[in-house]
């Protein structure tokens, strides 16, 4: 019996052991039940805990599913962020450039409008100066027929 309990690698109280191994215990019907029904539980509670231990397994294989399955859930929500974040980068990034474009082509219109003014500034400082030779010309020319007139005048008032 010591050696068939070993054999199932069950743990036997320190009283079992002793009965056991005592070579002068007779072997009856009641004591190999004893020790075969206190065999059967032992496998019993071994089987459970086997059972136990495999119902621990599958609950940590589900589990370490689930957190891999969260784990790429976090990734990809950290993926779907980055994409976000590019993304709006991006347009902003375009609404400057197009208001970068919008400021260039009213940059371009003034620039247009600012040579344009200077034509004709140029235009009318030419204008003014022709005017201004005109005036001085007929300034001299008037000029002259006074003092024509004058000298008329004075032959006149001589004669």
């Amino acid at each position: 019996l010591l050696v068939q309990a070993q054999a199932n690698v069950q743990v036997l109280q320190e009283e079992e052991l002793e009965f056991l191994a005592d070579p002068g215990t007779p072997e009856s019907l009641g004591n190999q039940m004893v020790v075969t029904n206190n065999a059967a539980y032992q496998a019993n509670d071994l089987d459970a805990y086997d059972s136990d231990c495999d119902e621990i397994n599958s609950a940590k294989i589900a589990l370490m599913a689930n957190l891999s399955h969260y784990g790429s859930d976090n990734r990809a929500e950290e993926r779907v962020l980055n994409e976000l974040k590019h993304d709006e980068k991006a347009y902003t990034s375009y609404e400057y450039s197009q208001e970068v474009e919008s400021l260039k082509h009213t940059l371009s219109e003034y620039l247009k409008e600012k040579e344009s003014f200077k034509q004709k500034i140029t235009i009318l400082k030419d204008d003014l100066q022709k005017e201004e030779l005109r005036n001085i010309d007929r300034e001299l020319a008037l000029e002259k027929e006074v003092k024509e007139l004058n000298n008329i005048v004075f032959k006149r008032n001589q004669s």
